[in-house]
């Protein structure tokens, strides 16, 4: 199952900080780098991530490389772009920010992942799927938990607030960005037992999406009971795959800092590039004074609490 590069980088950075503070913790998609990137040509293999003098690609001894030489923390960073929230003369948009950042106490480094897209040719500009050192000048610092939650509550009350007043019951736009709220409100106010039982219902209801993809997209048509052990099979390590969450959890951090990856998860407010660019009617509020100011806190909250939930020791 291709996953999105972000999820491998997520998981890389909660793994690399873990075992940089001693914890010989590993995870399934970084044993197997077709599970984490997305998968080209048998001929075109992952090469892996930059070093002196070529590629290396096990991921936890390009840790261990830089480690010896000083690393201090691995970072996975998003940040949001100010065009988003500009309608008219927005600024030039910012390039895409590099997946990977290796802090050390002198410099950081980032690497971008990079992937044989074919061009109009239908050549691909790059030979292998890769990890490169490129130039970043943006900062790598993230919020703590504790402030990254208290600024994302305050947010996502507000969006509630402004949002849930203005949309409309028969609109399932409307509802979906209304829910959005509510849903990630909801989350940051659980107690400790109260997150952990959503958890485990999260966990149950993803399992069941995660079969019937796997049965939808098995390349054998028709299914027959016979197959089913396998498509189980197949259904509970993609899951295992792409859980995050539970590997911030054997990573040994606070149910906090889980439960706050957990409530910034998905977070992507309707802003000025879609109502620039979409070729729908967007929801009224998003034309609302004062919708600008408020869904631009949210969506930075947001970004924020994900790089603190995810970068968090």
């Amino acid at each position: 199952m291709s996953l999105h590069v972000q999820s491998y980088a997520w998981q890389a950075a909660i793994v690399g900080n873990a075992r940089l503070g001693g914890l010989e913790l590993r995870a399934l998609m970084l044993e197997d780098p077709y599970a984490g990137v997305f998968r080209g040509a048998p001929d075109k293999p992952f090469r892996g991530f930059q070093v002196e003098g070529g590629f290396e690609p096990s991921f936890y001894a390009w840790l261990d490389s830089m480690k010896a030489r000083g690393l201090v923390a691995i970072r996975s960073v998003e940040a949001l772009d100010p065009a988003d929230w500009v309608l008219t003369t927005p600024p030039p948009p910012l390039p895409r920010m590099p997946e990977l950042v290796l802090v050390f106490p002198d410099r950081d480094v980032w690497y971008q992942h990079v992937f044989p897209w074919p061009g109009p040719d239908g050549k691909a500009k790059t030979p292998d799927e890769c990890f490169r050192e490129v130039p970043e000048s943006r900062s790598s610092a993230v919020p703590s938990v504790e402030d990254a939650e208290r600024e994302l509550l305050a947010a996502t009350r507000a969006y509630v607030d402004f949002v849930g007043a203005r949309a409309r019951a028969d609109d399932t736009t409307e509802v979906f960005h209304a829910e959005m709220g509510r849903t990630a409100l909801a989350r940051l106010l659980d107690t400790e037992a109260q997150f952990r039982e959503r958890l485990v219902a999260l966990r149950d209801e993803r399992l069941r999406e995660y079969r019937r993809r796997a049965k939808d997209w098995y390349p054998v048509k028709p299914v027959t009971k016979a197959m089913r052990p396998l498509i189980l099979e197949n259904a509970a390590k993609n899951l295992q795959l792409d859980d995050y969450l539970r590997i911030m959890e054997a990573a040994g951090l606070s149910w906090r800092a889980v439960r706050l990856a957990c409530a910034a998860e998905n977070l992507h407010p309707l802003n000025m590039r879609h109502e620039r660019t979409s070729e729908e009617q967007l929801p009224p509020f998003v034309n609302a004074p004062g919708y600008v100011a408020v869904g631009e806190r949210f969506d930075r909250a947001a970004r924020d609490a994900r790089n603190a939930a995810v970068n968090a020791r």
